[in-house]
């Protein structure tokens, strides 16, 4: 145990703060061996030594799991949190193994690039490629492999293969080289003809 941990739990038992404990009730053989030392006066210190350490030694653990409940509330926050920016981001996000496999998609996703197949969970362990017009997969392939020698963030033009909508992806490695995020932005419209004169 750290010093700061049971410096913490020492100061607690002193104030009378320590948290409930959780740990596990003292087995029967300890309570005895507890209670003949306490009873003989030769050795009634040792006792109380060894009662403030497992006093001390069960604080410090009840605090390591108060921290440690903490952490994973926050984490869960956080994930939470993360999961709704990515889920609600306004450009089709796809997650992606190096070679191009679908690991997981944003809603927008489904929308731009194939929405004929729904929300986007079925897209796990499928090619990126399947869900792009045919004319653009030779530029996503060459992304990838760029990404997978370690090279920068990439792009290219690209077209999805329902309904023909066209923009640029960017791609970048992601967790290590372990994952690719490929963002997809849609082409921005040309601008509308100036309305012609009146007369």
């Amino acid at each position: 145990m750290n010093m700061k941990l049971r410096q913490s739990a020492e100061e607690r038992i002193e104030k009378g703060t320590a948290p409930p404990s959780r740990g596990w009730p003292t087995g029967m053989h300890a309570l005895t061996m507890l209670h003949g030392l306490a009873s003989a006066p030769e050795t009634a210190s040792d006792a109380l030594k060894l009662l403030h350490e497992l006093q001390v030694h069960q604080v410090e653990l009840d605090l390591q799991h108060e921290q440690a409940e903490q952490v994973r509330r926050q984490l869960t926050e956080d994930l939470t949190n993360y999961t709704a920016l990515f889920d609600l981001a306004p450009f089709a996000y796809v997650v992606l193994e190096p070679e191009g496999l679908v690991i997981a998609t944003n809603r927008i996703a489904a929308d731009w690039l194939a929405p004929e197949t729904g929300q986007g969970k079925e897209w796990a362990g499928r090619h990126i490629e399947d869900l792009l017009a045919h004319e653009c997969r030779a530029a996503v392939r060459d992304m990838l492999a760029a990404l997978r020698k370690g090279e920068g963030p990439q792009t290219c033009a690209v077209q999805s293969r329902a309904g023909g909508a066209s923009g640029r992806a960017v791609a970048v490695a992601i967790l290590g080289g372990g994952q690719v995020l490929m963002v997809f932005v849609p082409a921005q419209p040309g601008p509308e003809p100036a309305p012609a004169a009146g007369r």
